[in-house]
């Protein structure tokens, strides 16, 4: 590992990343030999998780409607990101700096420890990234500090180029329709045109929607790149899936839970939302492997 600035570099014969632990604790590139396997953060130095190749989503992932809620008795109000203004959008970790407690050629960990405003309960988050010859893992994980219970989730939120000669392929059975907002309305099992199991370019799709069930591999090809990317996860129940099309990016992001799960009457094996008791921790991960070296 070097550290240039705020930066780490992580090397593993033909992989290459870059951390950024001011920028939202956020991954700023992940590379094969000459191809970036996600999209690359042109300047290292920015401290705009928005310019990353993946940032973390915690305490929550997605949007909360109207940045309020209610939980364990109590009325909570957040903060409207704007982004998603009059929504909460994708908790804390991303819009906050993160420390450095460990690094080394291969692997880098970060932590985030949460006290006061913006979210009513304390914790504590770590995150790691790690470098083997064939795969990049990212690690995810919190741990309610505070006296009561907690609502909690996690996610990942990669971004990918080359929308326009991408391909997705998994099994991803069901989708949450969505409103204007972009706010879950019902859940539906899924039908082409957004049937991924046997593979669906990106191109011609317009999606902000989260899939839920189906916990295999999710597959990325591009039509004009020689390396392809097989995305792994663990301890994740739902999917959501991102393509503008006025960008030549899109997401494919893991998370724990589904959007607006905060404000949902579905019981929490359908939203995926987790109660955190006192001292009690969760986490997630993604293995981003690469096919074809």
């Amino acid at each position: 590992m070097t550290a240039d600035r705020s930066h780490l570099y992580l090397e593993n014969g033909a992989l290459r990343a870059a951390v950024c632990p001011a920028a939202g604790g956020s991954l700023g590139r992940f590379e094969a030999g000459n191809q970036s396997m996600l999209r690359r953060a042109a300047n290292l130095d920015t401290s705009d998780p928005l310019e990353m190749a993946c940032y973390p989503l915690i305490p929550f992932a997605s949007r909360v409607a109207n940045a309020r809620f209610r939980f364990g008795g109590r009325n909570v109000t957040l903060t409207p990101d704007v982004l998603s203004d009059p929504h909460a959008l994708h908790g804390l970790g991303w819009r906050r700096p993160w420390d450095v407690l460990e690094a080394s050629s291969r692997q880098a960990v970060l932590g985030f420890t949460h006290e006061g405003a913006g979210w009513p309960w304390s914790f504590e988050a770590r995150q790691s990234f790690t470098l083997d010859e064939t795969a990049l893992t990212i690690a995810i994980s919190i741990e309610n500090k505070a006296e009561t219970a907690m609502p909690a989730g996690l996610g990942l939120h990669p971004f990918f180029s080359g929308r326009l000669t991408a391909k997705l392929t998994g099994d991803l059975p069901h989708i949450w329709e969505a409103n204007a907002q972009c706010l879950p309305t019902h859940r539906i099992d899924v039908t082409a045109p957004r049937n991924f199991s046997h593979g669906r370019r990106i191109a011609p799709l317009t999606l902000d929607h989260c899939f839920a069930g189906g916990t295999g591999p999710l597959d990325i090809e591009w039509e004009n790149r020689p390396l392809t990317l097989r995305m792994v996860r663990s301890d994740t129940s739902h999917t959501v899936i991102y393509t503008p099309q006025a960008h030549d990016f899109f997401c494919v992001e893991p998370v724990s839970h589904m959007p607006n799960a905060l404000n949902r009457p579905e019981p929490a094996d359908i939203t995926g939302l987790r109660s955190l008791a006192p001292g009690e921790a969760m986490q997630l991960s993604c293995r981003f492997e690469v096919r074809g070296l």
